[in-house]
């Protein structure tokens, strides 16, 4: 197969090419499978006609056999230069059929009737086509055997090309047969050749083998376009114009592209590779998992789509994916089974894909303005699912043709604008507070009402583009987490970095949840968060009071003030669940300590009190007071205070400032503040635990958690357990570690932080 080396270079020259409008061709009556990949197959090439209905069990003609074949071999530019020969006396000239049949006549295609007739109304049967389609395939009856229509049936099957249909020889076809045994000739080797028929079709000068993404994208001023990603030799997306219109039913497979001598797409024959869409749970280097628990191997070499851009897998492709969980994902399987790419949905590939809801009706404007129907495709917000409600003006939104998803964002960034590139009128970039933001032509209309040093709110895509810009106050400000170096502050969602030259902060806000300012100055000014919860929170109904919860939802815990973690445990990280609250289904208003609202009124981010306890360090406490502590004072007056460490599996901690009531030489939880005197940490929260002796018979496991009993009380034991072993000094940590020692004759002392009512762990395990 030749492959398309050279179309790169044609790139900046198709853009200035007069395109031609895609087609949309949705065929509405086709329920097979097959039927459905081929019918859309054939409208791409020219080869049938673009209409809602297709008609799959409608019988087919002589004459409409040759119009399909004639396409399939490229002859359509041909055909006028025989509509007024007359070779068969019921073949007129002023027929629609006349020039497609006597074409086909002059190819060798067909024979007649014999009685110098060619019956073009009569109904096609199997072995007609079969016979029709191996004369396409360049074999003679002298290859093919002499006894009609048996042996060329029998030829037909042996090629593929009709195998698995159950038809037999004098069978009458149906349009949707007729289409699958088309496009499966299509892709079978031409005689003596080698190579699919495809490749010698007339018009078609190079194919290229491609993933195929979007039949109506803009790009460089042109619209129209087909965007496909080329399976070899490619980093990112291209954008082709088309000679024939190309099915938007066909987005998302992977097959080859085929293209005329001036580098326009003349079609698109999908291959059978296997793919499958699924939820995405997690990525290592060499596995995915879905959210149905099954996992699939990936292949050496595999690459990940996201955004017009690809990415080696096995090196920074999957460590991309370990933030899009929930994230709808397809993989595409080799020969062998395993997964050769996998594309992301999501990720804008162009600029007139973007748009701004400019009505209430946010979800309805945004579909009007992008050309989609405004039901009948998902919606992500924030990378979410979410539904039309949670939609709002001023939103950002693109549709992602190959997962049929409006993709919304209410993404924002406030602030001066430092500098643009190469103008503020058609800006490529922009920058704000540090960050250079890639501009897409969209905002070009907006952005061009601004000058750099001027104030302004840049929407953003749900990847981080710039849709539009709007007037903005000095002060407005957004929410992030301030790096505990102080350096830095990520926002939020969009998880853009702000470093401004100047970073101003309050005493105990780095490494805490604050609200961001970006000021003329080139100064960022970040302040810790303060206010309330609004009432009791509802897990099952996803509802804080009256309130409900944003599709995604940052959730933060924390011990009561400084920094903030994940539910699991993870510092400065947000979860987007609530998979690690099992212990109850509402959580008390007292435990909820932030809520803010987005533009649709939702709650999009949560601050809770202590509800898992995992925001906790938990180990051996040990207490220094005295010269043992930490020395404040100067050269001229000592004044020792009380320090603090921890010990666990990760060894002793440095010793931290310790201003809380705690005693020594116990197991206990603790968080560490954001609050620095002299360079020493203060611990912001201290925890002790409380303790039962336990033997390895009263441990089990159930749904996949390790419990010990104590009395009626089951306790769940934390998947990060520290282990102790006092009689040597030595820590280990987990339940895996935890579990190998249940078949020894041990004694445990079990600390656990609360009651399992109340969300508490066993986290710490002595064994004596």
């Amino acid at each position: 197969m030749k492959k398309t080396k050279w179309l790169a270079v044609l790139l900046c020259a198709i853009f200035v090419l007069q395109s031609v409008p895609a087609a949309n061709a949705s065929f509405t009556d086709i329920s097979d499978a097959e039927t459905a990949r081929a019918a859309p197959t054939l409208a791409g090439l020219g080869i049938i006609d673009s209409a809602s209905s297709f008609r799959p069990n409608d019988s087919l003609t002589r004459a409409e056999a040759c119009k399909m074949v004639i396409g399939a071999m490229g002859l359509r530019a041909k055909v006028s230069a025989y509509e007024k020969k007359t070779l068969f006396s019921d073949v007129k000239p002023s027929m629609w059929y006349t020039g497609y049949v006597n074409l086909a006549y002059s190819q060798g295609i067909i024979s007649g009737l014999g009685n110098g007739t060619f019956g073009p109304n009569d109904t096609l049967s199997y072995g007609q086509l079969a016979t029709m389609l191996l004369r396409m395939l360049g074999y003679t009856s002298a290859e093919t055997g002499s006894v009609w229509p048996v042996d060329q049936i029998n030829f037909c099957e042996s090629l593929g090309v009709s195998s698995g249909l159950g038809l037999n020889g004098n069978q009458t076809l149906t349009r949707a047969q007729a289409a699958v045994m088309i496009c499966r000739a299509l892709k079978t080797d031409k005689n003596g050749t080698g190579k699919p028929y495809y490749t010698a079709m007339d018009g078609v000068a190079s194919t290229g083998d491609a993933i195929l993404m979007d039949t109506n994208a803009s790009t460089g001023g042109a619209s129209g376009l087909v965007t496909a990603y080329l399976l070899e030799g490619s980093t990112g997306a291209a954008y082709y114009t088309q000679a024939n219109p190309q099915s938007a039913e066909l987005c998302g497979c992977a097959g080859t592209l085929l293209f005329d001598a001036a580098g326009r797409v003349t079609g698109f024959i999908p291959n059978s590779t296997e793919t499958l869409d699924l939820k995405l749970a997690s990525a290592d280097a060499s596995t995915i998992t879905g959210a149905d628990g099954k996992s699939y191997r990936v292949a050496s070499g595999a690459k990940l789509i996201v955004g017009g851009e690809s990415y080696p897998y096995a090196s920074t492709g999957y460590l991309q994916l370990n933030d899009q969980t929930g994230s709808s994902i397809r993989l595409y399987f080799d020969d062998n089974g395993a997964i050769a790419y996998l594309y992301l949905a999501g990720g804008i590939l162009n600029s007139a894909n973007a748009a701004v809801a400019a009505t209430t009706s946010a979800a309805s404007s945004l579909a009007r303005q992008l050309g989609i129907a405004s039901s009948g495709c998902a919606i992500t917000k924030n990378g979410a699912a979410a539904s039309a409600s949670d939609v709002a003006k001023d939103d950002v939104g693109y549709y992602d043709a190959l997962s049929n998803t409006l993709r919304v964002s209410d993404y924002r960034v406030f602030g001066y604008i430092s500098a643009a590139s190469p103008n503020i009128s058609a800006a490529q970039t922009v920058t704000v507070g540090g960050h250079t933001f890639d501009v897409l032509e969209c905002a070009w209309d907006t952005l061009k009402n601004f000058k750099v040093g001027e104030p302004a709110a840049l929407l953003l895509t749900d990847d981080g583009k710039v849709a539009a810009a709007q007037s903005s106050s000095s002060g407005a400000s957004m929410l992030g987490i301030l790096a505990a170096n102080g350096k830095s502050v990520t926002l939020l969602g969009s998880g853009v970095t702000l470093s401004a030259g100047k970073m101003e902060y309050n005493d105990g806000a780095a490494g805490s949840l604050v609200t961001v300012t970006v000021a003329a100055s080139d100064t960022i000014y970040c302040s810790t968060v303060s206010g309330s919860g609004a009432g009791e929170l509802d897990l099952e109904a996803r509802t804080l009071g009256k309130l409900s919860l944003a599709p995604s939802c940052a959730v933060f815990e924390w011990g009561g003030s400084d920094y903030v973690y994940s539910l699991e445990g993870v510092q400065g990280q947000a979860s987007y669940d609530f998979d690690a609250i099992d212990w109850t289904t509402t959580v008390p208003a007292s435990c909820v300590s932030y809520a803010h609202k987005n533009t649709a009124g939702e709650v999009d981010v949560l601050v809770l009190k202590d509800v898992t306890g995992n925001c906790y360090t938990y180990g051996r406490f040990s207490l220094y007071a005295d010269k043992d502590g930490i020395n404040l004072g100067n050269g001229s007056m000592e004044a020792y205070n009380t320090a603090a460490s921890i010990r666990n599996s990760g060894g002793a901690s440095s010793k931290y400032l310790c201003l809380v009531s705690a005693a020594g030489g116990c197991y206990a939880g603790v968080t560490l503040g954001t609050h620095t005197i002299s360079g020493y940490t203060k611990v912001s929260d201290f925890k002790k635990m409380f303790c039962f002796e336990t033997a390895p018979d009263s441990f089990f496991v159930q749904d996949g958690r390790l419990y010990a009993v104590s009395g009626s009380v089951e306790y769940p034991v934390s998947d990060q357990v520290e282990i102790y072993f006092s009689g040597t000094d030595t820590w280990i940590s987990g339940t895996d570690a935890l579990i190998t020692l249940l078949s020894g004759d041990y004694t445990f002392e079990a600390y656990y932080d609360a009651v399992p009512s109340a969300g508490g762990r066993i986290r710490v395990i002595v064994v004596s």
